[in-house]
C-alpha cells in the first residue's frame, strides 16, 4: 500500500494552500502524513508495525522529519537530496535566502533558536531507523553537503544503519537512465531487507553488482565445458562425442551445436580450414543430420536424436541477449524490408566469415546459478528438429537471419546456415 498524500504546501489546491506553510514549515505537512497514515491504520489497511517512507527534496526533507520525531515509527526510511541543517542551507543552496527567509521567517542570525529547533541534525541522536541517503555531485538545490550532515551525524551516533550514495555528475534530478535506475535498485534492495525482511542488504548488492550471468560470473561455470585436446565434446569409445546437459528433469541436450571436429568424425571427408575445429558443423541437410545421430548411437552405446520442434522452441526462449545473428552483423536490429535488402549482401559472403567458434557469444540459461550453460541457442547456425509428422524442420535464429521480436519468427535459413544439435536419451 502506498500513501502519497497532498499535504499542506502541495500543489492541486490553490495558491493559499500552498503558501499555507510560510512561516510554518513542517507544522502542517507533518501532521497531515501522519493523519492519513493513522487513517488507514484504523481503517485496517495497513500494518502499523510495516511501514516505511521517502521522498525527494522536499519529501525527503519530510521523510527526515518523520524518522527524527517519530524513530519508532517507521521501518526504513530514503531520502534523497533532502535538508538537515537550515543554518548551514541558508548560504550554500542556491535560493537559501529567499526560500528560508520565506518558510522559516527571517536570516539565521536573527532567529538563531528557530533554525536550530528546525533542523533535524540538532535532534539525530533520537533517529533509529535504517537511513538510506542519495544524492547528486551537483546539486546546487539541496547541496551534497547537506548529505554529508545527515550521513556523518546517524554514522558517528551509530544507532541507525546507514548508507550514503553519491551520483557523480547528477544535479537535483538525476538525468542518467543508469543512476535512476541505480537508485531504484537499491532503494529496493533497502527496502526488501529493512521493511520486508527479504534477502541480506549485501546480497541482493552483491546480485546487482555481479549477476549470476554476467560474464565474469560465468568464468567457473565455463570451466565445467568439457574438452579434448581443445576440441569441444568428450571422448567415448573413442569417438569425439558432443557433451550434453541435462535441463530440467529429463531433457539432455548438447551444450553447444555439433562442431566440426565431431561431424568429421562421422563424415572425414569433410574438408574445412585450419584452425576452426569448434566451429559448428553447417550446410548440413535433414537426412545428414539424422544419419549423424544414428551413426553417433551405434558408436558410443548410447542414444541420441534430433530434437522435436516443441523441444528446439523451448530451447529457443533460453537464449542470451547477445547471439551471432544477422542483428550482429548489421549493427542494428533490421526490419522485414532491411533484412530482404542484407540478404543480398549476405549472400556475397563465404559462411565461414560470418560464423563464430561455439560458444562465443554470451550463454543462455544462465539467470540461475546452478543452471547448465547452453549455448548458439538462437545464433550461429539454425538446427534441424523433428516435427510432429516426421519431418525435417530448421529453425532458429543464424547469422544470416534474425527472430522477429513482434513474430517470433526467423524466416528460413540459407543452407549454409543449418546445422544441428542433438539430444541423448
Amino acid at each position: 500500500f502506498v500513501l502519497r498524500p497532498n499535504y499542506h504546501g502541495s500543489s492541486n489546491h490553490g495558491l493559499d494552500f500552498v503558501e499555507s506553510i510560510k512561516g510554518h514549515y513542517y507544522e502542517k505537512e507533518v501532521p497531515d502524513i501522519l493523519n492519513g497514515i493513522h487513517h488507514l491504520i484504523a481503517q485496517d489497511l495497513v500494518d502499523p508495525d510495516s511501514l516505511g517512507v521517502m521522498g525527494w527534496s522536499n519529501g525527503a526533507i519530510l521523510a527526515i522529519a518523520l524518522t527524527t520525531d517519530y524513530p519508532e515509527m517507521f521501518k526504513a526510511v530514503a531520502p534523497g537530496a533532502g535538508d538537515v541543517n537550515w543554518t548551514s542551507d541558508y548560504g550554500n543552496c542556491e535560493f537559501g535566502v529567499s526560500f528560508d527567509e520565506s518558510y522559516l521567517g527571517g536570516p539565521p542570525w536573527k532567529m538563531l533558536e528557530e533554525y536550530i529547533e528546525k533542523s533535524p541534525l540538532f535532534r539525530f541522536e533520537q533517529v533509529v531507523t535504517p537511513t538510506l541517503i542519495s544524492f547528486g555531485s551537483e546539486d546546487r538545490a539541496v547541496p551534497t553537503e547537506q548529505g554529508w550532515q545527515h550521513f556523518r551525524a546517524l554514522q558517528q551516533i551509530g544507532k541507525a544503519p546507514v548508507r550514503f550514495l553519491l551520483y557523480p555528475g547528477e544535479p537535483h534530478g538525476f538525468r542518467r537512465i543508469s543512476h535512476q535506475k541505480r537508485k531504484m535498485e537499491e532503494e529496493i534492495a533497502w527496502f526488501d531487507y529493512y521493511l520486508f525482511g527479504k534477502k541480506t542488504y549485501t546480497e541482493t548488492l552483491a546480485a546487482r553488482v555481479l549477476p549470476e550471468s554476467a560474464p565474469l560470473a560465468l568464468l567457473a561455470r565455463r570451466q565445467q565445458i568439457r574438452q579434448n585436446n581443445g576440441q569441444y565434446g568428450e571422448m567415448v569409445n573413442g569417438i569425439l562425442a558432443p557433451e550434453t546437459v541435462t535441463l530440467g528433469d529429463t531433457l539432455q541436450v548438447g551444450r553447444f551445436e555439433v562442431t566440426r571436429a565431431q561431424w568429421q568424425a562421422f563424415r572425414p571427408q569433410a574438408s574445412y580450414p585450419a584452425g576452426r575445429d569448434n566451429y559448428p558443423a553447417a550446410a548440413i541437410s535433414f537426412e545428414d543430420a539424422r544419419a549423424y545421430t544414428t551413426w553417433l548411437s551405434e558408436k558410443t552405446g548410447q542414444r541420441y536424436r534430433l530434437p522435436s520442434t516443441g523441444e528446439l522452441k523451448m530451447l529457443q526462449k533460453l537464449a542470451g541477449k547477445q547471439e551471432n545473428n544477422l542483428a550482429y552483423w548489421a549493427g542494428y536490429d533490421p526490419t522485414p524490408d532491411e533484412r530482404q535488402a542484407l540478404a543480398a549482401q549476405i549472400a556475397k559472403h563465404d559462411p565461414d566469415l560470418l560464423l563464430m567458434p561455439a560458444g562465443s557469444c554470451p550463454p543462455g540459461n544462465s539467470a540461475e546459478k546452478d543452471t547448465p550453460l547452453l549455448y548458439d541457442l538462437d545464433g550461429n547456425v539454425a538446427e534441424w528438429s523433428v516435427n510432429k509428422t516426421g519431418s525435417g524442420e530448421s529453425s532458429g535464429a543464424s547469422a544470416a537471419t534474425v527472430r522477429d521480436k513482434r513474430t517470433g519468427l526467423t524466416g528460413q535459413p540459407p543452407q549454409g546456415f543449418v546445422g544441428l544439435r542433438v539430444v541423448r536419451e
